[in-house]
Formats: structure tokens, sequence, C-alpha cells
């Protein structure tokens, strides 16, 4: 059972907002912007951010085919992005040792993390702006906790006013809204949605249409 949050977003231009990439000076390998354990992604490459696409939503099917509550899908999701069994609901290994999503979590506990170490539901859309020359500076998948930092899934982003020009129509079609978030970074805005389905969605929308339209033109905005 995917978390889905009672929120309202805003898919207009965000016309008033202050756009444009972070100054070079201002991004090191830590990131950008005023956030704790986030780094800098560097280039991602189309069939990277396709990939990542792809593999994002094969583990969240797997999350959701064995969530019963909103807890158990916090509880399976953090097992699989921190590979380990702990975190799954008690009992769970012992009664299904072949499952897939055991198998998955086995498999890359000696690996690189899923994902990258990213969450699942913002990954995907993490890597797909970063390939089309987005900035990415922070995400969150939301968790069904009293720690998480954002109450709805969200990815923190910088971009030029042409990119966001562009991305509005998918942002729209995909359930998805755009904030400010220049509280935590000059010139970040939020993609922001009230499921990471949303998000998965417009990861999806924007690596297909850059199939067919590449290069990106993106209108230049008002």
């Amino acid at each position: 059972m995917i978390p889905i949050v009672d929120i309202e977003v805003d898919p207009r231009f965000p016309a008033k907002l202050a756009m444009g990439m972070p100054d070079a000076e201002d991004v090191d390998e830590e990131g950008y912007g005023f956030f704790r354990g986030v780094w800098a992604m560097g280039e991602v490459s189309y069939q990277e951010a396709v990939n990542m696409v792809d593999e994002e939503r094969r583990f969240v099917d797997l999350v959701d085919q064995v969530s019963r509550t909103h807890s158990d899908f916090e509880a399976f999701a953090k097992a699989l992005e921190m590979t380990e069994h702990e975190y799954l609901p008690a009992e769970y290994k012992a009664q299904n040792p072949d499952s897939n999503l055991v198998r998955v979590i086995d498999e890359s506990a000696e690996d690189i993390p899923p994902l990258d170490g990213l969450e699942l539901g913002v990954a995907g859309l993490s890597y797909a702006l970063t390939s089309i020359g987005c900035f990415t500076a922070a995400s969150c998948r939301s968790h069904y906790s009293d720690h998480s930092w954002s109450e709805r899934p969200v990815v923190f982003f910088a971009a030029e006013r042409s990119t966001v020009h562009w991305l509005t129509p998918l942002v729209s079609q995909s359930g998805c809204g755009f904030g400010d978030g220049s509280g935590h970074g000059e010139r970040l805005l939020i993609i922001e949605a009230p499921s990471i389905t949303n998000l998965m969605d417009l990861a999806r929308r924007i690596v297909q249409l850059v199939r067919r339209q590449q290069p990106i033109k993106g209108p230049a905005g008002p």
C-alpha cells in the first residue's frame, strides 16, 4: 500500500519564483543548500535516467505487493533502501525466505545500495531531472513516522527558466506541483506530490518525452 498524503498541489508555472542554476562556488561534493546527508549527483546520462526510472518502478512494485498498511510500506521500503533485514516486519523473512524482496536485499547487501542510496519514489525523478540539466539538491519520499523531514514526497532542484517551462505540462499531467524551495537554498524550487506514484509518473513522462524530442527545446519563459 503506497502512502498518499492529503495535500493540494499547484502545477502552474512558478513565474514569480527565482530560477537558475546555483553558482559553482556554492556547490561541493556535499551538494548545495541547507540540507544534511546529501551529495552532488554530477552528470546523469539519458540512459542512466531510464535505467533508474525502470529499476525504481520494479522495487516499488515489490514493496507495494507485500504491504498491507502504510506502516508496512515504510518498513519494507526502509529495509530495501538500507539493505538491512532488521527493518523488515517481524517474522517476515522467516516466513518468506524465498520472497523476491528478501532476495533483492540479500543481493544488494555486499554491493552498492539499491537506487544509489536514494529513496524509493524520488530516485527516478532525481535522475530524470538531472539528465535534462537540472541540479537536484535533496529529496524525500516522506516517511510514515515522526521523523520525516518532509510531510509530502518532494524533490528540491534548481533549473533554468526555460527548463521549468518545458517541465510544467508534465508536472500538471502527473498530478504534481511546484513549490518555493528558496528557504533551503537560493533559486531552489520544489516538485511535490500527494504520493510517490505521482513523482514516478513525472519521471517516466520526462524520459519518454526526451526520447521523442531530443534535444530538449524548452520555450523561453515569460
